[in-house]
C-alpha cells in the first residue's frame, strides 16, 4: 500500500506549537512540527520516550534541543538522534517558526 501525504502551509499551520502525526504503522511513527519563536515544547519539565528512538530534521530555522545533561543548537540540515528514554524539551530562541519533520520507532 502507499500514502501519499501533501504537507501544505496548511498543514504547517496546523502544526504549530504542537507535533503532528503524519503517518503511523506498527514500526514508526513520523510528523510535522512548526515551532513558533518564543515557544517551548513541553512548556515546562520533559518529554520521554521510554521505548521509542526519535529523529528530527530541521527543515527551516533554528531549536535548541536540550536533554536532562546537555543543550544542542539544531539548524537547517541538521538531522538529530535521540536515544530511547533520554528526557529532553525543544525551544525556539529564534525569530523564524521552525519547521521540523521527526519520527519515533517504534510508535509511540
Amino acid at each position: 500500500m502507499v500514502e501519499i501525504v501533501s504537507i501544505t502551509e496548511d498543514k504547517w499551520k496546523e502544526s504549530l506549537n504542537k507535533a503532528m502525526e503524519i503517518f503511523n504503522n506498527t514500526n514508526a511513527e513520523l510528523g510535522i512540527f512548526a515551532l513558533a519563536p518564543g515557544e517551548r515544547s513541553p512548556k515546562e519539565g520533559f518529554s520521554v520516550h521510554p521505548k521509542s528512538e526519535e529523529y528530527a530534521y530541521i527543515l527551516e530555522g533554528e531549536v535548541i534541543f536540550c536533554t536532562d545533561r546537555e543543550c544542542y543548537t539544531l539548524k537547517k540540515g541538521d538531522l538529530m538522534y535521540n536515544a530511547p528514554g533520554t528526557p529532553h524539551y525543544t525551544e525556539n530562541k529564534g525569530k523564524e517558526v521552525a519547521k521540523i519533520l521527526w519520527a519515533v520507532s517504534p510508535p509511540l
